[in-house]
């Protein structure tokens, strides 16, 4: 399941907890509306991959 991913490992729960502390403090005062993908880099790599090969 990770092959491809920039991470090249899997995900841990404190991954999800960095992101939520960071979107919780004065850092991220001005972030509204969006999606964080908390995944290695999978998105990415898979947007990027999908618009290759269109």
């Amino acid at each position: 399941m990770m092959h491809g991913t920039p991470a090249g490992r899997s995900g841990r729960p404190d991954a999800i907890a960095a992101a939520a502390v960071y979107l919780g403090s004065d850092d991220a005062a001005f972030i509204h509306g969006t999606v964080i993908d908390v995944d290695g880099g999978r998105m990415g790599v898979a947007v990027i991959a999908d618009h290759r090969s269109a």
